[in-house]
């Protein structure tokens, strides 16, 4: 419960904010003040704040209070700069506009866009933003700004930094200034003279002091995030510029970035990639110093360990496993604007490391899938490296550079110091090209002498960097509370003041985000260490870096993945501890909706994590433990399938009938009201509810005059659903599917048994394992059957149903959902007229884990003139969940209705459920793309 000033701030945000985005129970501010970071603080009040108006309120008010506030987005930093035991504010969902210039030459952006967002919108234009961190996927414009993150190809010269063109800003006390706006800088200016003049007199003084001056322009010619931007202060003169470019790296401690404009950068067309390998890190690095001067974009180090860590992950090229023990690599990329271009900076490259031997023959691949490979694989070497940590230790990622020339030197004393510390797991990667390395280890931190050797180690690694090689203790991960006790340190205490007084100039009171980047603390970095207990084998590996969050459906409703595992590991410890029992109560209480109930379970968070933690697999166990001894009901509803199908048939009959005599409005209200009156336990109806199918009579099959043979299974949902109201003229998808396989050339074949067959997803989904895998055990023999061993292909009608048939059978049955089927089976038969007519596709969840996006816009292109893809990660229908839980339905596709074409008329994608949800929420029907193909097809003349 609040208390003293923080109930009296949550009475006075009330008044202005909806208590639907205030938090302060156990949960949410677990949850939500969670980072990257291996620190933990927990906020009293989280505030989701959904404009500029909101959070210059906040500030407002907190300060009357004298109450800290802290800013975060998607929350991937990694040095605590993210996390507070005050008031956080979270600028995500609702801060997501931007306004690309015609040319694509400068695009303004909202914090809360993920910069991989960014550059898919930039696309079209041939253009991209100059930050590109690792975790780009995943992090949020806000944090790329505020923490001036750069990564593996912009080096210095294309970071925020050197990118920016203006930027909106809110200060401690709530002023808001635009610095692309002649008349905010003038407003700005009449009410902030004393911060005006101080900013210029501080810049004058720099300049005047040529010592100090000079440093200031040497430490940034590398990559450097220690301390503020002091290089603002010798690089521009107008106090608006030092302002917009002091906040870059600010880390939300100087004020609240509510807009950045960037100057955009080109995407090259044409890339290529190698991956060169060398006997040892002192060839590694000699390579990378010679390539300093060729026409590369980026120079990956990794060394042995780092290599092994990522060798047995899918696609890596096999030699990685065989390579010798101390041997290294460098990834290196060049990019052009024409293959021409690309060929001849291959050959210079090539040329100008041709006298350092490699340990493989070095070679270039221009193929997007394979360089694509490599850089995934780069790019996921840190949360890869934390997933093979022992369980319940945390991983931690440094960040420090050295001017390039001893870049051999030293990541050999690394290497010494993590000897001397026994840190022998550690392993060192980076980008080269500009001396940043990061390397990353394991720590126990479940004893004072194991915090005391990381003490130890973190001394001399700032000795190192700084008293030997005058290098940057923070490169690009930014200062936080990590290497706050060292900032002095590496700049000396005349810079370090300037650094107190530029605090002290933009927050007089010390309320924003106090403790990051200047602390007096010498052990703040030991303080507050998150911990990483064992929970469960499905999630142990997590670290907790939010890659997954941009994935997920219930992210901004309820939960994220990431936000799942933390409140659970901490259940799970509380459990196991005895300790806060009402927490520990509360926490679980909250958990049944916000993690559990909510989950859509569609694995798509696994596509993101670099170690394919799929979370919904975790709630399934817990569903599946919730069920208990029910489960033995499930086995005999699986059993009894044909029963169980005819009665959904009879019932969705039934509802349809009272919807075609009462009409929609009237059904929404009997069943709004019946809803409501069963306290949400009666599943919504919507006007998209199919009426029940027709019974498939396989004894009626013709056989048709060819060899090719086709096992055709239509899943329980699509013989127990048939057309909707809006489509009542059509054929329902078994009867159409039959056609079109027909029309292709196909005889079907039905396995035994059909009606009383299931995949075992519905059962699986709701945590009803043992009937899940009788059901597909069932199903599988009877493929086996029908197919003879495997001799003929197998379709499935929707790829839900698809996917779980391949990830439980392992017999060898060559297994099809739609698209694929279509296009590597049928087309070839088939004559394609296309349709006149502006579509839309949506693939689905199963889809995407499939890896079949691609194919289904491909086979739409060959049926309509224009295809539009609908964006959105999941539809959140999640099986049936999308009638009991509609909102997580409605939340997924929020954004649907925006990306439709004008007058399109027909959408298509493969899943039943899915169709009906997408239906509702754009307000097109929504049909399997087996419909558009038959619709567009003929059977091809045979000659002869």
């Amino acid at each position: 419960m609040l208390s003293g000033k923080y109930k009296v701030l949550y009475q006075q945000l009330t008044s202005e904010i909806d208590t639907k985005r205030i938090f302060h129970d156990p949960l949410h501010t677990l949850a939500f003040g969670t980072d990257a970071s291996f620190y933990r603080l927990i906020p009293k009040i989280v505030i989701k704040a959904k404009n500029e108006e909101e959070v210059s309120f906040i500030l407002k008010e907190s300060s009357k209070l004298g109450i800290p506030v802290t800013f975060r987005a998607a929350g991937t930093s990694l040095s605590g700069q993210a996390i507070s035991d005050s008031v956080l504010v979270i600028a995500g969902n609702h801060w997501t506009k931007f306004k690309i210039d015609s040319d694509g030459l400068k695009i303004s952006l909202q914090p809360g866009l993920t910069g991989g967002k960014v550059n898919s919108l930039l696309a079209r234009y041939g253009r991209k933003i100059g930050p590109d961190p690792a975790s780009i996927d995943a992090a949020m414009i806000g944090g790329i700004a505020a923490n001036n993150a750069s990564g593996m190809c912009c080096g210095t010269a294309e970071n925020s930094y050197k990118t920016i063109a203006s930027m909106r800003v809110i200060f401690a006390d709530g002023t808001v200034l635009d610095t692309s706006d002649p008349e905010s800088k003038h407003q700005f200016s009449q009410t902030h003279p004393q911060l005006i003049q101080d900013i210029t007199e501080m810049a004058a003084s720099v300049k005047d002091n040529a010592e100090l001056a000079g440093r200031i322009a040497r430490k940034f010619k590398m990559k450097n995030t220690t301390g503020y931007s002091l290089n603002a202060l010798v690089d521009f003169a107008d106090p608006f510029e030092i302002i917009e470019h002091l906040m870059i790296g600010s880390e939300g401690t100087l004020g609240f970035i509510a807009e950045i404009s960037y100057k955009t950068v080109v995407e090259h067309p044409f890339k290529a990639s190698s991956l060169m390998v060398f006997p040892d890190i002192e060839k590694a690095c000699n390579a990378v110093s010679l390539l300093k001067s060729a026409p590369v974009s980026a120079v990956e180090l990794m060394d042995r360990a780092g290599l092994r860590s990522v060798e047995d992950q899918a696609g890596v090229p096999n030699y990685l496993k065989t390579l010798s023990p101390t041997a290294s690599a460098i990834l290196v990329e060049t990019r052009a604007l024409h293959q021409d271009e690309l060929n001849q900076k291959i050959k210079v490259i090539l040329d100008t490391i041709k006298i350092i031997s490699s340990e493989i023959p070095i070679e270039f691949t221009s193929i997007p899938s394979e360089y694509a490979l490599l850089w995934k694989i780069r790019k996921g070497m840190f949360p890869s490296i934390g997933a093979i940590r022992k369980t319940g230790t945390t991983v931690i990622i440094e960040d420090v550079a050295f001017p390039v020339a001893r870049l051999a030197e030293a990541t050999l004393d690394l290497h010494r110091l993590f000897e001397k510390w026994e840190y022998r797991e550690a392993v060192i990667f980076g980008h080269a090209l500009e001396g940043n390395l990061h390397f990353v280890f394991t720590q126990d931190f479940g004893s004072q002498s194991e915090v005391d050797r990381y003490a130890n180690f973190m001394s001399d690694v700032a000795d190192l960097v700084v008293s030997k090689y005058d290098g940057s203790l923070k490169a690009e991960h930014g200062t936080g509370r990590n290497m706050a006790p060292f900032v002095e340190k590496e700049w000396g205490h005349e810079a370090y003041q300037l650094m107190k007084q530029i605090k002290q100039i933009f927050d007089p009171q010390n309320l924003l985000n106090p403790g990051v980047i200047l602390n007096n603390d010498p052990k703040v970095h030991l303080q507050n260490l998150k911990p990483i207990p064992a929970a469960s084998e499905k999630i142990d590996k997590c670290i907790e870096c939010g890659f997954c969050e941009p994935t997920c459906v219930s992210a901004e409703l309820t939960l994220t993945p990431r936000q799942r595992i933390v409140v659970y590991r901490e259940m799970a410890s509380l459990a196991r501890s005895g300790h806060e029992p009402h927490i520990a109560a509360s926490l679980a209480k909250s958990y049944q909706y916000a993690g559990n109930e909510t989950c859509a379970t569609d694995g798509l968070c696994a596509t993101a994590c670099p170690v394919k933690i799929d979370t919904g697999k975790l709630i399934k166990t817990l569903r599946k433990e919730e069920i208990g001894e029910h489960q033995n009901r499930a086995v005999w509803i699986a059993d009894h399938m044909s029963g169980v199908t005819s009665s959904v048939r009879g019932a969705l009959s039934i509802v349809g009938f009272f919807h075609t005599v009462l009409g929609t409005p009237i059904m929404k209200g009997i069943s709004g009201g019946l809803r409501t009156l069963s306290g949400n336990r009666i599943p919504l109806w919507n006007p998209f509810m199919p009426h029940g199918a027709k019974k498939i009579n396989t004894s009626q099959l013709q056989k048709a005059k060819t060899d090719k043979k086709v096992v055709y299974f239509p899943s329980c949902i699509n013989r127990a659903m048939g057309v909707s109201k809006e489509n009542r003229k059509e054929k329902q998808l078994s009867e159409k599917m039959l056609e079109l396989l027909n029309k292709g050339g196909f005889e079907v074949i039905y396995p035994e048994n059909l009606n009383s067959l299931c995949c075992g997803m519905a059962f699986s989904s709701k945590g009803y394992t043992e009937a899940g895998i009788k059901n597909s055990n069932e199903l599988e023999v009877a493929l086996l059957n029908a197919s003879e061993n495997g001799k003929y292909p197998v379709l499935c009608d929707m790829s839900p149903c698809l996917f779980t048939m391949k990830e439980n059978m392992k017999s060898g049955l060559k297994l099809y959902e739609p698209v694929e089927f279509i296009l590597d089976h049928l087309l070839s038969n088939l004559e394609i007229t296309p349709m006149q007519e502006t579509i839309t596709v949506f693939p689905v969840c199963s889809m995407k884990k499939m890896g079949l996006e691609n194919k289904l816009v491909e086979l739409a292109e060959k049926c309509a003139t224009k295809v539009v893809v609908l964006e959105t990660n999941c539809c959140g229908f999640a099986g049936d969940r999308g009638f009991s839980f509609p909102e997580l339905n409605e939340h997924g596709l929020r954004n649907l209705k925006i990306q439709l074409p004008e007058g399109v008329r027909y959408g298509y994608s493969t899943s039943r459920t899915c169709e009906i949800g997408l239906s509702l929420h754009s307000g097109i029907s929504h049909q399997s793309i087996v419909y558009l193909v038959d619709e567009v097809s003929r059977a091809k003349d045979v000659v002869g």
